[in-house]
């Protein structure tokens, strides 16, 4: 195994945690996709179900940290396949609780043993210690992430609110500018 090159620009924590991501999300995706035919998107919705039990489609969100369209394409697909089951009440069926169907339960049996054990191969060389500090670090880093997200999100939108709308050219302006 190559070690990343360390230039100025590849030591931001940024890099470091994407390329992170970016390394367990390619080996997980063509481990699991090989062998059961799921890849990440799916087994991040089917473990949080299984751990959690029936959740709604807004707390997945939440739980997977899935944007509201992926979600809802990956939940159809899994109830396509017989992975999932939902049930709406009748006084508002578009919200729908999502629990693991009978084989869906039998795919996270299956399947979390390997996830224990790659994770354990991947923080071998780390101490008990270590882990958990790692792990209490990548929560903060994550809030703070969070945050400054939600900070530069209200800076767009004042920075719309103050921005002068441009007015719209009416037609007759419009074919005079042509003429």
């Amino acid at each position: 195994m190559k070690a990343l090159r360390t230039a100025p620009e590849r030591k931001s924590i940024n890099f470091r945690v994407h390329a992170l991501a970016s390394s367990l999300f390619k080996g997980a995706q063509q481990y699991y996709g090989a062998r059961f035919g799921v890849g990440i998107p799916e087994m991040r919705i089917l473990s949080n179900l299984g751990s959690e039990g029936p959740l709604t489609a807004s707390h997945l969100v939440t739980l997977t940290a899935m944007d509201k369209g992926l979600l809802s394409r990956i939940l159809g697909a899994l109830l396509a396949r017989n992975l999932l089951q939902a049930v709406a009440p009748a006084s508002d069926p578009r919200r729908r609780t999502w629990s693991l169907s009978p084989s869906g339960k039998r795919l996270v049996e299956t399947l979390r043993p390997i996830w224990k054990q790659r994770e354990a191969i991947i923080q071998a060389g780390l101490t008990e210690q270590e882990q958990d500090q790692l792990e209490h670090m990548l929560e903060r880093l994550f809030l703070a992430s969070e945050a400054l997200r939600e900070a530069e999100a209200q800076e767009l939108r004042k920075a719309r609110a103050r921005k002068p709308r441009a007015r719209a050219k009416s037609p007759s302006r419009a074919r005079e500018l042509v003429d």
